[in-house]
């Protein structure tokens, strides 16, 4: 990831090229507008894993520039010198008296085995007209003009040839061949073609003039720009979505070659801090994305499975984990794509299993990410020199000033695009993608791309909040926590900017030490691993400075979203069933059960009531019972159309078979809410007779309701603590519910033989001891289906045991 050894300063120099200033036109006698800039360089050398061999500057050689003809002596203002710390050398050039090309040696005369280079001035003649742009299939804004001799003494009836040496069919010249006028210019128009970005390459050629010899010029190049923004979109927003599909791609075939394993990560979540941040880390690693992540732990917080401290731990390890894509793509690896792509295609075609599938995806997926990342970068390089690109990033550059310090409305301004751009694109694994690619092309420098990526940074976390909006207010917190995270640490950063090591911003400098290349260069080196090593070196600290501090995070979040007044977070559902879940079928499968339990709470509740009401033939809690009713069978409602959407997913044969015996479990659960409301009737009959029951018969009513309370209040904490001892006590109860409840009508019988209860009344007692009988069954089919419950935990929570009873 960090390779600093590279470093080292370059002593040998194998290699001479001229960075600029060479092939210049201007007017004799005057100074050259562009200083020369020579570049001596070491050997080829790879400096780090994934890049390309490259050469490193070598300060402190000694650089001539010779005259070719002794004429042209006095057009070297600075003639020697030796080569700073990035290896280059500046000389002033002047142009000669006489109209003509001027010949230059450049050699290093310590070094005689270093091959020299030669160079060119172009005296006499001026271009205007050069690099202009205009939308493709326009005609450029003014003509192509070539001036032959001074405005004082013009060349005229000079013919200039003009020729296109871009392969652009459609581009045209609208003069090949024109004399110079009296003025001495001549001048052609150039209609680009239509539907091409790039640039259209011209020759200019002086030719013979008449009776009057060859000037002594080489052809002159000329370039124009033509940006055609329908292409430059699809071409750009193309490979962006091929990068993001190539990243989903891959996320999902690591998902499959994990399997269950992706669940022993999970389990993680339920220790400390540091195993939370672990946790989060992997997790992301393999989802490759934070944002996917911090959606999957909102989940998790609104099903119960965490609680908030653990879920930003679990955050703080996403920031991290996120940054493994930049790192991957930051590597020139793109010359493997395509073949990447073909072997993905080929073992998807032959796998048959899951696990072959999952590796058929990721190779395929890695092709398809570098691919359109290519894509990308291609079409980034093509436009990094029109004049339209360079002046909208001139809005945000954050080159430091005069006074060495970045400007803060530009620093403000980058991490709001970064932020925005973000938002919009919602992965900062593909808007970090981006900004490698734009820096790498030459668009952006380094200062300038490090604040966007503190602002992908920050915007990753709206795909949280507003995943967190429908949901518990603890989930709320934890997203609302990961702004909190992210601004604060950005704050920081932004802070560190303007606290200088060496002359650059403490931050940016580390970053540069621990990676190959010196990105300070005039000419940057290595900046997209640069870039991708400032986004993990940020996330790092960042999480290493706010980890002690996660329980302050959490009371911030709290005190910006308290709870209510009661102290807790009301819905007005019995359940909240996290669609956010769906795509981990383990862990919703889980949730339903936990859903289960709830439901089934309330059931026994609202049955307790009803015989509370039967006892004391009061219809005061009518409305209570009958809302908790209706809140059950919502709550049923919900749980099997969470099932159902679960059986559109990628289930494994155990989680197939699980989800129908749940089913049946939440019928069972609705049916006891149903025998509440049976109960509720039998009151309203019993107060129309105007009769009560025996004191023996009251007794056994509250015993038999006892009994049931009991029994279900054992069964939710059997499920919940996965004891099958207790499952086993449940079923003993039910059981002796049943005949208890038997008994209990043969005494009624007895009753009704010696008159001390009424006819109307034995009716009315039979029927409620028939629906306590049924809500004991209900509870008794939950309770025998308790050992595929305890298998789907086992399989989800693999590193708790099921206690048995043996």
């Amino acid at each position: 990831m960090f390779t600093s050894c590279s470093n080292e300063v370059e002593r040998l120099p194998s290699q001479i090229s001229l960075q600029s200033g060479a092939r210049r036109t201007g007017m004799p006698n005057t100074d050259c507008a562009e200083d020369l800039v020579v570049q001596v360089s070491g050997p080829l050398r790879r400096i780090g894993l994934g890049s390309h061999k490259r050469r490193n500057p070598v300060p402190d050689v000694l650089v001539r520039i010779e005259p070719l003809d002794a004429e042209n002596a006095d057009t070297i203002l600075t003639p020697e010198g030796r080569t700073d710390q990035g290896g280059l050398f500046r000389s002033k050039m002047r142009f000669g008296k006489h109209i003509g090309d001027q010949y230059y040696k450049v050699s290093c005369p310590e070094h005689e085995n270093l091959e020299p280079i030669y160079f060119y001035l172009i005296n006499g003649i001026e271009v205007s007209g050069n690099n202009q742009q205009t939308i493709a299939g326009d005609e450029l804004p003014t003509p192509i003009q070539i001036r032959v001799g001074s405005p004082e003494e013009p060349r005229a009836g000079v013919p200039v040839f003009f020729k296109l040496t871009t392969d652009s069919d459609k581009a045209r010249l609208s003069e090949n061949r024109v004399l110079t006028n009296s003025k001495g210019i001549a001048s052609t128009r150039l209609i680009t073609g239509s539907g091409y970005t790039g640039r259209h390459e011209l020759l200019a050629e002086i030719g013979e003039r008449d009776g009057q010899g060859t000037y002594k010029f080489r052809a002159i190049p000329i370039t124009a720009l033509s940006l055609s923004w329908g292409t430059l979109l699809i071409d750009v927003l193309g490979g962006l979505a091929l990068f993001i599909y190539g990243m989903m791609m891959m996320s999902e075939g690591l998902q499959l070659i994990a399997g269950n394993r992706l669940k022993n990560i999970l389990q993680m979540f339920t220790g400390n801090r540091f195993s939370a941040v672990l946790a989060g880390l992997g997790v992301t690693a393999l989802i490759q994305s934070s944002s996917a992540c911090t959606v999957m732990v909102v989940g998790f917080v609104n099903a119960g499975l965490l609680n908030l401290q653990q879920a930003i731990g679990v955050i703080f390890g996403a920031a991290v984990g996120t940054t493994v894509t930049a790192q991957m793509v930051s590597f020139k690896l793109e010359i493997l794509a395509l073949p990447a792509i073909c072997i993905g295609v080929l073992v998807l075609l032959i796998a048959k299993r899951s696990n072959s599938r999952g590796i058929a995806y990721t190779i395929l997926g890695f092709g398809v990410l570098f691919f359109g990342m290519m894509l990308m970068s291609d079409k980034m390089k093509v436009i990094s020199d029109f004049p339209t690109f360079k002046a909208a990033f001139q809005h945000f550059d954050c080159t430091p000033n005069i006074d060495g310090k970045m400007p803060f409305h530009a620093v403000i301004g980058a991490i709001t695009v970064g932020l925005v751009l973000t938002t919009i694109v919602q992965s900062s694994s593909a808007t970090v993608g981006i900004t490698i690619a734009m820096a790498q092309s030459g668009l952006l420098n380094f200062y300038t791309a490090v604040p966007l990526v503190l602002g992908n940074n920050i915007g990753t976390t709206v795909t949280g909040l507003l995943a967190s909006m429908k949901g518990t207010r603890v989930a709320k917190q934890a997203a609302i926590s990961a702004t909190i995270f992210k601004a604060l640490a950005v704050t920081i950063m932004v802070f560190l900017f303007y606290l200088p090591w060496n002359g650059e911003p403490c931050f940016m400098h580390l970053v540069d030490l621990i990676t190959s290349g010196n990105v300070f260069a005039e000419h940057p080196e290595n900046i997209g691993r640069h870039v991708a090593n400032a986004h993990t070196v940020f996330n790092i600290v960042a999480v290493l400075l706010f980890m002690p501090f996660i329980n302050i995070i959490a009371w911030i979040s709290g005190a910006i979203l308290p709870f209510s007044k009661n102290g807790k977070d009301k819905l007005s559902r019995i359940c909240h069933m996290e669609q956010n879940l769906l795509n981990a079928p383990s862990a919703a499968l889980d949730h339903t059960i936990s859903a289960l339990t709830k439901m089934c709470a309330a059931a026994i509740d609202s049955s307790r009531d009803a015989v509370t009401a039967f006892v004391n033939v009061d219809l005061g809690m009518e409305e209570k019972i009958k809302a908790q009713e209706a809140m059950i069978d919502l709550a049923q409602h919900d749980i099997i159309d969470y099932l159902i959407k679960l059986t559109r997913r990628n289930l494994n044969e155990q989680q197939s078979a699980f989800i129908p015996v749940m089913m049946h479990c939440v019928n069972d659960v609705e049916r006891i809410g149903d025998r509440a409301i049976n109960i509720l009737e039998l009151v309203k009959n019993l107060e129309a007779t105007s009769s009560s029951f025996s004191q023996k018969a009251l007794l056994e009513i509250k015993e038999i309701e006892l009994a049931l309370s009991k029994t279900g209040q054992l069964l939710v904490d059997a499920i919940n603590a996965n004891d099958y001892t207790m499952i086993d006590k449940v079923i003993k109860n039910c059981n002796e519910i049943s005949m208890m409840a038997g008994r209990f009508e043969q005494n009624h019988e007895v009753r009704l033989r010696s008159k001390d209860c009424s006819v109307e009344n034995g009716v009315i007692y039979v029927e409620l001891l028939a629906n306590l009988d049924r809500i004991s069954a209900h509870l008794l089919n939950i309770a025998e289906r308790a050992q595929d419950i305890f298998r789907h935990r086992l399989a989800f929570r693999s590193g708790e045991k099921i206690r048995t009873n043996e």
